[in-house]
């Protein structure tokens, strides 16, 4: 995360100021990006089903890196829009691949502590390497960035290589079968209480979509100075990363449910303050604030996905929850870009409002949801 969040924040950024497009022309690269990831995260959950989590994770930080790379070198903006599917499809490989071999890891009755620490560290990393990375984007030009961001997620795939042994996914029947995934996961959906978290997965890929579309364009026309995006990562870091473990290791002792549900209302007042203020403490109050409920988010919904499936579908689940968040984003990046030009505000607007819906929708789980 400390080398791909960077190169996502500034792709608006990069495409507009650098290769001389358009916001519209970076909403259609997230656009071809999540798309393929929504098709493409249900086959990851079947190909974790198979091979494992960590193959499922090598492919899909090394399918980054190699995204990353080739970014530093594009000229023209038509070009980035070719090469997004290659994003699209490794992506899903990467976060289906950490969710399956996370839950595989930690006990069920560690889970929340576990994703608590998974979250994080991945919240922590861009804090630290975004201030790095976008003054060397201020000294040299943004495809430095964009080259250490492909540096570092090198660095990740030699580690995910090295030292992380394959993980079995345990006894129990296989939801997604190898021909014919797609059966498995309307099953999985049958299931209310599956429904009820998939769909506030779908929230919160939307409202992630805004952010990351629009957030690091609003600052920098603020201040005019690309270092101000690398702060908005370190206020993201500060604001979501150390309460992670907390948020997780609490979820174990009094449920998981209710701190979703305060996760999403933290969540809902950041895009309110996105779209009322113009004050750079305040953006940066409320990148704190959303990268907090994104971070909680993660941690949550993966626990409670881990707990309300058998765990030989805890591939599957997975590549759901990768789906219905890709899902959300292409909803998100359409919202943004093309309210840009009327008023980007009302973007942020929009999304906390939809939080309501997803707060009914987690209301309907149970406080606890651990199975037996």
């Amino acid at each position: 995360m400390g080398g791909w969040l960077p190169v996502l924040a500034l792709l608006a950024i990069y495409m507009r100021d650098h290769l001389g497009s358009s916001v519209l022309a970076a909403m259609a690269t997230i656009l071809v990006i999540q798309t393929v990831a929504s098709v493409v995260s249900l086959f990851a959950g079947s190909f974790a089903s198979r091979w494992g989590g960590r193959l499922t994770l090598l492919i899909g930080t090394a399918g980054m890196m190699g995204f990353a790379g080739l970014l530093s070198l594009i000229r023209e903006g038509w070009h980035v829009i070719a090469l997004a599917p290659l994003a699209g499809l490794v992506v899903p490989f990467f976060w289906t691949g950490t969710s399956t071999y996370l839950l595989q890891a930690v006990a069920p009755a560690r889970r929340g502590a576990g994703t608590g620490v998974n979250a994080f560290v991945m919240t922590l990393a861009p804090g630290v390497s975004g201030p790095i990375l976008t003054w060397l984007g201020q000294a040299i030009g943004i495809w430095a960035t964009i080259l250490g961001g492909a540096g570092l997620l090198a660095i990740s795939s030699l580690v995910v290589l090295s030292p992380l042994p394959e993980l079995d996914s345990g006894p129990g029947p296989a939801v997604a079968q190898k021909r014919f995934p797609l059966a498995g996961y309307l099953r999985l959906l049958s299931d209310r209480l599956n429904l009820a978290a998939a769909f506030a997965r779908l929230v919160s890929g939307l409202n992630f979509g805004v952010f990351q579309l629009l957030s690091a364009l609003v600052l920098l026309d603020l201040t005019g100075q690309l270092a101000s995006v690398g702060f908005y990562l370190t206020a993201g870091a500060i604001g979501g990363g150390a309460s992670q473990v907390l948020v997780g290791s609490l979820s174990d002792r009094i449920g998981r449910r209710n701190l979703l549900a305060g996760s999403m209302l933290i969540g809902a007042g950041a895009s309110l303050l996105f779209w009322h203020s113009q004050i750079l403490s305040v953006l940066l109050l409320a990148a704190a604030m959303q990268s907090f409920s994104h971070a909680a988010y993660h941690t949550l919904i993966t626990a409670i996905s881990g707990d309300l499936v058998q765990p030989a579908e805890i591939p599957a689940i997975s590549g759901l929850h990768t789906s219905m968040f890709s899902t959300g984003m292409i909803a998100g990046a359409l919202l943004a870009g093309l309210l840009w030009q009327v008023d980007h505000r009302v973007a942020f607007l929009v999304s906390a409002a939809l939080f309501a819906p997803a707060l009914y929708s987690v209301l309907a789980l149970p406080r606890r949801t651990l199975r037996p």
